[in-house]
């Protein structure tokens, strides 16, 4: 199981380059972006890319105040998913994560999937995010998710499971479930710890094991962290890594 770096959390005291050689350095396979890439010239960061050979799991359209557009406007979101798109063919992206934003309309944000998914062959990602984190945010549950994903049935639009926000929502035994049952639909899991969104390090998560064993069982092989760190990243990646060897 490898895991990336989200360097909207990580290092963020850097400029973006300096955070994929940062992330090298504490020991990351991979890296994730929020929406940089479409505002930071792409050179630097496509020779960090090439230097310390880390790939891209996924960027996001664009956030801005409102936390994504795609709910909210057809003519702006055409805009994001344009530079969104462009920047994950630069860099090789796994995926581009679709945000929502704040309130909107459900019919818009299914046009503004439907046009993605016709833009790109990239695998869409929509990720449910707590209304604890982001009050008002258009996806703000699993259930609406899952709706999504049933409603559009299309096999490149893929679940972002963030364990923080999920078991906020659902409890750490029902996301535990929701993880193993959904498992065909995940498309990226992110990983913090739940009081605070803190480091995921085992002592302060003891639902920690279990996790990365169902996700190991779900087939997820690359796990993200997006987290608020405490801890240096190095000591982080290691004890993953550790409990990671020992399941």
């Amino acid at each position: 199981m490898k895991l990336s770096a989200n360097l909207g959390f990580l290092f963020s005291d850097l400029p973006l380059a300096a955070r994929i050689h940062a992330a090298h350095q504490a020991g990351f396979d991979a890296v994730e972006f929020h929406d940089q890439p479409q505002s930071t010239p792409q050179g630097p960061v496509l020779q960090a890319l090439a230097q310390t050979g880390l790939g891209v799991i996924a960027l996001n359209t664009h956030m801005g105040a409102t936390l994504g557009r795609a709910a909210l406007s057809q003519a702006e979101f055409a805009g994001d998913l344009d530079a969104a798109i462009a920047a994950a063919t630069a860099l090789g992206a796994g995926a581009i994560h679709i945000t929502a934003g704040i309130g909107g309309q459900p019919e818009v944000y299914l046009a503004a999937l439907t046009r993605a998914l016709a833009q790109t062959q990239c695998p869409i990602l929509i990720e449910p995010i707590c209304p604890q984190a982001m009050p008002g945010y258009h996806l703000g549950s699993l259930a609406q998710a899952e709706a999504i994903l049933a409603q559009l049935a299309h096999p490149r639009l893929k679940l972002m499971f963030d364990w923080y926000h999920i078991a906020t929502m659902e409890g750490v035994a029902a996301a535990l479930a929701h993880l193993e049952r959904l498992a065909p639909y995940i498309g990226h899991m992110q990983l913090a710890r739940i009081q605070d969104r803190g480091d995921p390090v085992p002592d302060q998560m003891p639902e920690l094991p279990a996790l990365l064993r169902c996700a190991r069982d779900a087939g997820i092989r690359v796990v993200g962290l997006e987290y608020r760190p405490t801890l240096p990243a190095k000591t982080t990646v290691a004890q993953l890594r550790s409990l990671i060897a020992a399941l």
